[in-house]
């Protein structure tokens, strides 16, 4: 999907990092209007936020909308909060774990070790590649995590580096 996002936009680079923007946050896009959730996000706004001139975003919302494929994906999309933060002032565990993006088997593998420490999972979200700095996967457990799993977490193929907190 990226590569049509990109190309579709391939004249346009400030319109790629609207595009960008509204997919990692969820931003929706109907009848020519931007949307979190249910609430309208104003183009002025949303043209301070990632760095360009608000008609830029006008035309991103457009270009997305000209598009069948785009418009269907766009008008699809919904805003997923980000608990991290949050899970380590209510004292539950946080795993972060820096991946090769491509190599299969991380979640599993990562998923596999804390089942057998019988660690529940309440919470998680893998960052696409495409749209991140870097490849990472945010677990948040009911329990923290011991340190003692480390070596384990990096014994995963692809597993690149792991911050518990």
């Amino acid at each position: 999907m990226w590569s049509k996002i990109q190309k579709k936009f391939e004249k346009y680079p400030s319109q790629i990092a609207v595009a960008k923007e509204f997919l990692k946050l969820g931003i929706s896009v109907r009848n020519g209007k931007a949307y979190c959730g249910g609430i309208e996000l104003v183009p002025t706004k949303i043209a301070d936020a990632v760095g360009v001139d608000r008609k830029v975003v006008v035309m991103a919302i457009q270009n997305i909308e000209e598009d069948e494929e785009l418009r269907e994906v766009f008008s699809s999309l919904r805003p997923v909060a980000y608990i991290a933060e949050v899970a380590r002032i209510l004292d539950f565990g946080v795993l972060e774990v820096f991946a090769e993006s491509q190599k299969p088997g991380i979640v599993a593998g990562i998923t596999k070790i804390l089942a057998d420490e019988g660690i529940s999972i309440r919470y998680m979200l893998a960052e696409d590649p495409e749209l991140s700095v870097e490849s990472k996967l945010t677990v948040v457990t009911e329990s923290k995590i011991p340190g003692r799993l480390v070596d384990k977490f990096l014994e995963v193929p692809g597993v690149i580096k792991i911050v518990l907190s």
